[in-house]
C-alpha cells in the first residue's frame, strides 16, 4: 500500500492507458513483434513497444483508476498485495484493489473477460466469505477500528440472469455486486460531480447503513399537503450531503430498487454555485426531499414540542433523523445541496428543507415533473424513459402501451445476460444506442397491439400481448418478459454468428442506431409471418420463436456480410426520415429474394419505388400534366375574360411575382412560369361552372377538368381529387430529394394524362 502522491500519480498514468509498454534493444524487436507486440518508436539502440493489456489486468487497472478519481489517496501499489487473514501460514490472499478513504476501506475482487459471456462465481464468492472477516480485522488494525470495510465483487462482460444464485449470495453476505452498469454510472458521476462525487458514492455503497449512532435532532414544523405529512426544517448541508441521495435516471445496478428520475449534475453550474456561496450568496428557496421509510431501523420520528398549540393544523416539534447513508432522496435542489460540498460554509450554514416521509415513488416523480415543467426542459430521451413510471397504471390503453415500450427497452439495456447490456442510452446515460429507435420500432411493429384510449384496434392476432387479460398489470409484465426475451435472443443469435469474423458488419448494420429500427421491426415481421403461416402461435416459447427465425437470420447475415457495393453505399449514405424504411425494406427484401413466401406488407409497394425506370416515367408524366393544365387554363382564361384575364388572378400573380423575386435565375421567364399546381387548382375552383356569354361551344372548367380517379364521382371535391393527388405526387419532380412514386400512383397519373390529352393528340 502507498499514500505517496508522486508514486500514486505515476501509477495512475500507467494504469489508465490500455497498453503495456516496454523499452527493448533493437536486436530483440523482431522476437517481440512475433509475440504480438507493436512498435511505437525507435532510437539508435532501443525501441519502445506496446500491446493491449489482457482483459483481467485492464479491468483491475480501470477499477484502481476509478478509486483514484474518486479521491482515494491510499491505494495498493501493485497487483502483489497479499494479506494474512488467518492463523495458519497458508491463510493468505492476494487482493486486486484496496482503497482506503476517510470513512471506509474498499476491497475489490475483479473478474473480467474479453467478450460477453455467462459464468457462475459460486466458488469465488464462497472464497471471499472465507477470508472476509480476517481481512477486515487486519485492515482495521492498520487503519483504525472506526473504518467501515466494504467488499466489492466487480465483473466486466459477465452476464447475470436476474435473481440468480450469485446475486443472492452476494446480497446475503453484504458483498456489493459491481457490474458494468455500476462502473459506467460511477464514472459518469465522477465527470459530473467532480470532487463532490464521494457523497453519492458512499450512499450507493452503504445504502441504509448507519454512518454512526448519533442521531440528528432538529426543530421542525409538521403539516399536511396532498394527503401526505411533510416537515419544514433547516439543516446543515454537510449533514444532508451524507444522508442524502440523488436517484439519477441511469442504469445504476440492482442495489437501488427505487424508481429513478433525476438528471446528472452540470459541472459548470455546480462550480458556479459553490463560488456564489463562498462569496456570501445564498438560496432562500427550499430543497425538497423524501425520507425513505422502507427500513424500520432508519425511520424518522417527530415529537411534539411541549406547550404547542392545538388550534392550528401546523404542529411544532422536533424531528429525529437516523444518521444513515442514502435515506433522504433529493427530489429538487441537488445543485444547491452539492454546491455546498466544497464550500467553507457547508458545516455552518443551514438550508431550508421541505421533507416528505415515505412518499410513494410515483408521487416523487410527479413532484419532479411538475417542478421542472416550467424550468429546463426534460430531454426527449428522459421523457421516453420516464414513460414507464408515469403511465404504467394509466386508465388509458395507449398510455399504458407507452409505459410498456419504455420498460421493454430499459430491461434490454440493463439485463446483464443480454448482448445489449449497457449499450442503450437510458435517461441521462450516454451509450452506443439511443432509446428512440427502439421505441419507434416497437410502436410501429406488431409485437404489441395498436390501441386507442379504450380499445385495441390492430395486431391482436399476432402480438405478444394477451389482449384478453383483464388484469392489465399481469398482461403488461408477461408481455414485457416475452418481448424482451425474444429481442434479446435474436440479437444474441446474430451477435454470436457474426462477432468473430464479421464484427464490422454486425456493428455497422445491426448494433447501431439506424440498424436498431430495421432489426427490431424485422423480428416483428418474421413473428407475424410465421404466425400467419401456422409455424408459430401467439403462445410459442422464445426458443420456438428463435429456432423458427434462424433460417431467415442466416439469409440476412449472408446478405450483410456480402452486400453489393452500390447497396452498401446507398444504405450508409441515406439520411433523414427515409433511412428507417430503406434499411428495413432492404433487410426484408434480402430474405424475400430467397424465400418469396415471406412478403411483408408494404414491401412490394416499396420495391416499386426503387424501380428507376418507373420513377422517371412518373416524373415525366407529372411534368406533362402540369404543362397541359397550365396551357389549357391560360387559354380558357383568355377566352373568358379577354385582355382583362390578369385582373381575375391578381392574388396568384402577386404570389408568382414574389417567387420571381426570390429566384436569382429568371432570365427570359414570365410570371406564369412560377405558377404551381395549387395555383391551378385555385383557378379551376374559382371558375368551375362559369359559362362564356353567347358562346355555346365554350367548354367550361368543370367539363374539361373533372377527372374520375376514384369510385365516387358526384361532388366537386370528387371531381377535383385528381389535382389534390397530383399536388402530393409532385414532390417527386419538383424537389431535389424527390418523393418515391408507387406503381399505383404512376398509373393514376397516366390515366389523368390520357383524360387531359388523349394519346392521338400528344
Amino acid at each position: 500500500m502507498t499514500n505517496d502522491e508522486s508514486v500514486l500519480s505515476k501509477k495512475f498514468r500507467a494504469r489508465k492507458t490500455p497498453y503495456i509498454t516496454r523499452s527493448i534493444f533493437l536486436n530483440e524487436l523482431d522476437d517481440y513483434i512475433n509475440e504480438g507486440w507493436e512498435e511505437v518508436s525507435t532510437s539508435k539502440f532501443k525501441a519502445k513497444i506496446q500491446k493491449q493489456k489482457p482483459a483481467g489486468i485492464k479491468f483491475e487497472d480501470d477499477i484502481w483508476c476509478m478509486f483514484y478519481n474518486l479521491g482515494f489517496r491510499i491505494l495498493n501499489y501493485d497487483e502483489n498485495l497479499v494479506i494474512q487473514w488467518g492463523d495458519k501460514p497458508e491463510d493468505k490472499h492476494q487482493l486486486d484493489v484496496v482503497a482506503v478513504g476517510e470513512e471506509a476501506i474498499f476491497v475489490v475482487e475483479c473478474k473480467a473477460t474479453e467478450n460477453i459471456k455467462a459464468a457462475s462465481f459460486k466458488k469465488d464468492i464462497n472464497d471471499i466469505c472465507l477470508y472476509k472477516d480476517g481481512i477486515m480485522k487486519a485492515l482495521r488494525q492498520i487503519y483504525g477500528n472506526d473504518k467501515k470495510v466494504k467488499f466489492i465483487f466487480a465483473t466486466r462482460n459477465y452476464t447475470f440472469t436476474e435473481g440468480c444464485e450469485d446475486e443472492k449470495r452476494l446480497a446475503d453476505n453484504k458483498i456489493f455486486q459491481f457490474t458494468d452498469n455500476t462502473y459506467d454510472y460511477i464514472n459518469s458521476l465522477i465527470k459530473s460531480y467532480k470532487s463532490t462525487v464521494i457523497y453519492q458514492f458512499y450512499g450507493l455503497m452503504f445504502q441504509h447503513e448507519r454512518i454512526n449512532n448519533d442521531k440528528i435532532r432538529i426543530p421542525a414544523l409538521m403539516g399536511t399537503m396532498g394527503g401526505h405529512n411533510y416537515y419544514m426544517l433547516s439543516i446543515e448541508p454537510a449533514k444532508l450531503l451524507k444522508i442524502g441521495f440523488v436517484l439519477h435516471r441511469t442504469k445504476v445496478n440492482t442495489q437501488i430498487t427505487m424508481p429513478t428520475y433525476q438528471r446528472l449534475l452540470i459541472p459548470a453550474r455546480l462550480k458556479g454555485i459553490g463560488e456564489f456561496i463562498d462569496k456570501g450568496g445564498y438560496f432562500p428557496n427550499t430543497v425538497i426531499i423524501n425520507f425513505d421509510n422502507s427500513n424500520k431501523k432508519n425511520r424518522i420520528q417527530f415529537d411534539l414540542a411541549p406547550g404547542g398549540s392545538d388550534n392550528t393544523k401546523t404542529k411544532l416539534g422536533y424531528l429525529t433523523i437516523p444518521n444513515a447513508y442514502c435515506i433522504a432522496y433529493i427530489i429538487d435542489g441537488q445543485h444547491r445541496v452539492y454546491g455546498y460540498a466544497n464550500s467553507k460554509y457547508k458545516d455552518t450554514n443551514t438550508i431550508p428543507v421541505v421533507a416528505f416521509d415515505g412518499l410513494p415513488s410515483d408521487e416523487q416523480l410527479k413532484i419532479f415533473m411538475d417542478i421542472n415543467e416550467h424550468q429546463k426542459a426534460v430531454s426527449p430521451s428522459l421523457r421516453l424513459d420516464l414513460n414507464e413510471d408515469l403511465n404504467w397504471d394509466s386508465p388509458y390503453l395507449n398510455s399504458r402501451l407507452k409505459a410498456l415500450r419504455s420498460s421493454i427497452i430499459k430491461q434490454l439495456g440493463r439485463d446483464n445476460s443480454s448482448v445489449l447490456a449497457r449499450k442503450i442510452a437510458i435517461g441521462e446515460d450516454t451509450a452506443k444506442l439511443q432509446l428512440k429507435p427502439f421505441d419507434t420500432a416497437l410502436s410501429k411493429s406488431s409485437l404489441l397491439p395498436k390501441a386507442t384510449t379504450k380499445e385495441f384496434t390492430d395486431h391482436t392476432d399476432v402480438c405478444l400481448y394477451n389482449t384478453n387479460c383483464v388484469e392489465h398489470n399481469k398482461a403488461m409484465l408477461e408481455a414485457q418478459k416475452r418481448i424482451v426475451n425474444l429481442i434479446k435472443e435474436c440479437y444474441a443469435y446474430v451477435y454470436y454468428q457474426m462477432i468473430d469474423e464479421h464484427k464490422y458488419e454486425y456493428e455497422a448494420f445491426i448494433e447501431c442506431n439506424r440498424g436498431t429500427y430495421a432489426f427490431v421491426s424485422l423480428i416483428a415481421s418474421l413473428n407475424e409471418y410465421l404466425i400467419h403461416s401456422g409455424i408459430l402461435s401467439q403462445k410459442s416459447s422464445t426458443k420456438e420463436q428463435v429456432d423458427s427465425m434462424t433460417p431467415y437470420f442466416n439469409i440476412l447475415i449472408n446478405y450483410l456480410c456480402n452486400m453489393p457495393i452500390d447497396e452498401r453505399t446507398q444504405i450508409q449514405l441515406i439520411k433523414g426520415q427515409g433511412a428507417d424504411t430503406l434499411w428495413l425494406r432492404m433487410y426484408q427484401n434480402a430474405i424475400h429474394k430467397q424465400i418469396p413466401e415471406y412478403n411483408p406488407d408494404g414491401l412490394e409497394a416499396w420495391l416499386e419505388t426503387q424501380d428507376k425506370d418507373l420513377q422517371e416515367a412518373g416524373k415525366e408524366c407529372g411534368r406533362q400534366i402540369e404543362k397541359i393544365v397550365k396551357d389549357s387554363i391560360l387559354r380558357k382564361l383568355v377566352e373568358l375574360y379577354g385582355d382583362m384575364w390578369g385582373s381575375k388572378v391578381k392574388k396568384i400573380m402577386g404570389k408568382c411575382l414574389q417567387r420571381m423575386d426570390d429566384n436569382e435565375d429568371i432570365d427570359n421567364q414570365d410570371w406564369t412560369d412560377f405558377m404551381t399546381l395549387q395555383d391551378y387548382k385555385e383557378i379551376i375552383e374559382n371558375n368551375w361552372s362559369i359559362q362564356k356569354d353567347d358562346d355555346e361551344s365554350f367548354v367550361t372548367f368543370e367539363a374539361e377538368f373533372a377527372i374520375q380517379v376514384s369510385d365516387s364521382f358526384r361532388t366537386k371535391t370528387d371531381k377535383l381529387k385528381w389535382i389534390n393527388d397530383l399536388i402530393s405526387f409532385s414532390k417527386a419532380w419538383t424537389t431535389t430529394k424527390g418523393r418515391p412514386l408507387s406503381l399505383t400512383e404512376v398509373n393514376e397519373m397516366r390515366s389523368i394524362l390520357q383524360n387531359l390529352a388523349p394519346t392521338e393528340d400528344l
